[in-house]
């Protein structure tokens, strides 16, 4: 296994009971313990036209941060157990958030469901972090110190096949 590869990332979000699933080509690295995810995604920029994000995922160490670069300006960080500040800027609205983590984990190798489901903390754990990697995250979002949403979040990424 390399350090670095092509992946496809499978993203499967529940917001509220919404379900949506996405599939994405993108990267995976890793430097040390820590993994990264990069990928770019489409959304709807200011004037309806399609515009371009890019997405950058990096867990280390039972802390998950999410960066979201272009048509959305975004930064979030998780960690179990945990309230953190983070922000949002489009076309459309801008502001301050927090999310409030219930849940995060990750597994790395086969998903044949023998293995249990470890958390984040318990992967750090891990000597060498390999693909396919399922990561998987749960998360009030705060805004003005209202909860506004319920996230459960799932990206699994696995290696391309050329």
């Amino acid at each position: 296994m390399t350090d670095r590869a092509k992946v496809t990332i499978t993203l499967t979000s529940d917001v509220d009971g919404e379900r949506e699933h996405n599939t994405f080509s993108g990267e995976w690295f890793r430097k040390g313990s820590t993994v990264f995810i990069r990928y770019e995604e489409t959304v709807e920029g200011a004037s309806g036209a399609s515009a371009e994000v890019r997405t950058m995922i990096r867990y280390r160490g039972g802390e998950l941060s999410l960066s979201r670069h272009g048509a959305v300006e975004s930064q979030q960080v998780f960690v179990a157990g945990v309230r953190r500040t983070g922000h949002y800027t489009s076309a459309h609205a801008n502001f301050h958030m927090e999310t409030e983590t219930k849940l995060l984990w990750m597994q790395f190798g086969d998903f044949s469901g023998e293995q249990e489901q470890q958390t984040a903390a318990e992967a750090a754990d891990q000597i060498v972090p390999t693909l396919p990697m399922l990561l998987e995250w749960h998360y009030t979002l705060v805004i003005n110190d209202e909860p506004t949403g319920e996230f459960r979040i799932r990206l699994r990424a696995e290696e391309e096949v050329s």
